[in-house]
């Protein structure tokens, strides 16, 4: 008579075609806890293997795999400690801090919590806190779900609870609508005159900023070598970034910008006579913006200027100073129907032609709500 097949013992296919076995045991129950106590191996190349195994472990006992298992589990914090270790051979100084900062949101409820044994109820409560509290909370959240990814690989967990979670589709209302975050060309001369009267070196800053579409980081890292007043071209080579502990660096710029570096900017004609006449009159510093000793600011100096430029101004639109980029953009497009998404793309430095489009989008959309205007003050 044929043996019986056992049926928890399971067969699946690697990506590579091959055949593997596993299986999924109850074992009995944990005398301490007193709950049941259940296995799950997989990797075996054979049936038989898969068996044998299988005999083994149960054999042991109940208390024998609780004990294995407990010596093997593994916290939250633990598994960050594996994760984070990984990541600082492969992200920039400066991601790896926004990483640790994001990790704060989950160290605070998780740090000691198993990962194997995390509550679904619990998670979800977290996860709509993180949806309530904070604009961009879906990083939070997929850290998270990265770590017990991490841990599943490992084999220190068996499943992912977010896979039970509902995760909100938007987090926190932001201050500044992201696809309004620009200044119409009246606004821009407001804003730029105001930071004129302020200071000739914040107006610097953020003429440079807008005119040639720069991050922050880039515009304080800009060197006078960097530019080619012959050619009317700015190279942008470097940024000013953060180390993993948080004190100021100088990186490149990110891979994308590459053509940025070597091609350069175009620079108007404005710029390039404001950035002259600023050169008379600063320091022997090699960088533009500069301290009182030569040396370049970290990138929050830029939030602080932007804020009494609004202090002198109240009732200017308010921006970040990554709308300066959004604003050129929108300018570009609205004064000249001929420049296409993929030149913007180029001028200032998206990786993805998609957010260069989406600033597209909301300029043509403006278009055309001001034709309808147009066509109603006809009076046909």
């Amino acid at each position: 008579m044929p043996r019986r097949k056992d049926n928890e013992i399971y067969s699946y296919k690697l990506k590579s075609g091959k055949t593997k076995f596993g299986f999924k045991t109850y074992v009995g129950i944990n005398q301490e806890t007193g709950k049941p106590v259940k296995v799950t191996r997989q990797g075996f190349t054979t049936r038989k293997e898969a068996e044998q195994a299988k005999t083994k472990i149960k054999a042991g006992g109940a208390g024998k795999v609780a004990s294995k298992q407990n010596q093997q589990r593994k916290t939250v914090d633990d598994v960050w400690q594996e994760f984070s270790a990984t990541q600082k051979l492969s992200i920039r100084p400066s991601s790896l801090l926004r990483t640790k900062n994001l990790y704060k949101k989950i160290e605070a409820e998780f740090a000691n919590s198993y990962i194997d044994s995390i509550n679904v109820d619990h998670l979800q409560k977290w996860t709509d806190s993180c949806a309530r509290n904070y604009v961009e909370y879906k990083p939070i959240v997929n850290l998270f779900r990265k770590l017990i990814k991490t841990a599943i690989f490992k084999g220190w967990a068996e499943s992912n609870p977010f896979d039970r979670v509902i995760i909100p589709k938007s987090g926190k209302k932001s201050a500044t609508d992201s696809k309004d975050n620009y200044l119409e060309a009246n606004d821009l001369e407001k804003f730029l005159a105001t930071a004129k009267e302020i200071n000739p070196k914040i107006y610097v800053f953020m003429i440079i900023t807008v005119s040639l579409g720069l991050r922050r980081g880039e515009a304080f890292a800009l060197q006078w070598k960097d530019l080619d007043f012959k050619n009317k071209l700015a190279h942008i080579r470097r940024t000013v970034t953060m180390t993993s502990t948080g004190a100021k660096s100088i990186g490149p710029t990110k891979t994308s910008d590459k053509y940025r570096r070597i091609d350069g900017v175009p620079m108007s004609d404005k710029l390039v006579s404001v950035l002259k006449d600023y050169h008379k009159h600063a320091n022997d510093s090699k960088f533009i913006i500069c301290n009182r000793k030569g040396d370049y600011y970290n990138t929050s100096m830029a939030s602080i200027w932007l804020g009494k430029i609004y202090e002198k101004q109240p009732r200017l639109k308010r921006i970040t100073t990554h709308g300066l980029r959004h604003t050129l953009a929108s300018l570009l497009f609205e004064t000249n129907s001929s420049i296409t998404p993929q030149a913007v793309q180029y001028m200032l430095g998206h990786k993805d032609v998609k957010t260069t489009l989406d600033i597209y989008t909301s300029v043509t959309k403006k278009q055309k709500e001001n034709l309808k205007r147009s066509v109603n003050d006809l009076k046909l």
